[in-house]
């Protein structure tokens, strides 16, 4: 086995600050930054793949199979595949959290459509029109099926 360094890449998506870090072959993880009052993604489920949420700032709410649950500052849940969910931060402040999926995969969605951080209004960029519908045209392909309102 060689030791090399890996280096994050942070974007923007949606609305939340993104940085994908990278772990090894084994192991990939997402910090995110999601500011007061900005929703998480629609509705949907992961066909492949378990996600987990760990919220290191703030609080989420975390819809899962028709519940809404509050997961505070300390607290992680574990997100089965095939459960429809999403999240949303409904507080005052940033809420800062990781998130990671089993097996590894989805994460590559986020760094294909996210917009790089250094690029002029990253974040402005991120909610656009045309930068949203990619990224939703492509969810099925990355196995995220959104869920039939």
């Amino acid at each position: 086995m060689s030791l090399e360094a890996t280096k994050p890449k942070t974007v923007w998506m949606f609305g939340h600050r993104i940085t994908l870090i990278p772990c090894g072959e084994a192991n990939f993880a997402l910090e995110i930054t999601t500011p007061p009052g900005v929703p998480g993604p629609p509705p949907h489920y992961h066909t492949d793949s378990d996600e987990m949420f760990y919220v290191f700032e703030g609080a989420l709410e975390l819809f899962c199979d028709g519940q809404w649950l509050r997961v505070a500052a300390g607290e992680g849940f574990t997100v089965p595949r095939g459960a429809v969910h999403t999240f949303r931060n409904p507080s005052g402040e940033d809420a800062r959290w990781l998130t990671g999926w089993n097996p590894l995969g989805f994460q590559e969605w986020f760094a294909r459509y996210g917009v790089e951080a250094s690029t002029p209004d990253a974040e402005a960029r991120s909610l656009s029109e045309d930068v949203v519908a990619a990224a939703v045209a492509a969810t099925a392909s990355f196995g995220m099926v959104l869920a039939e309102e």
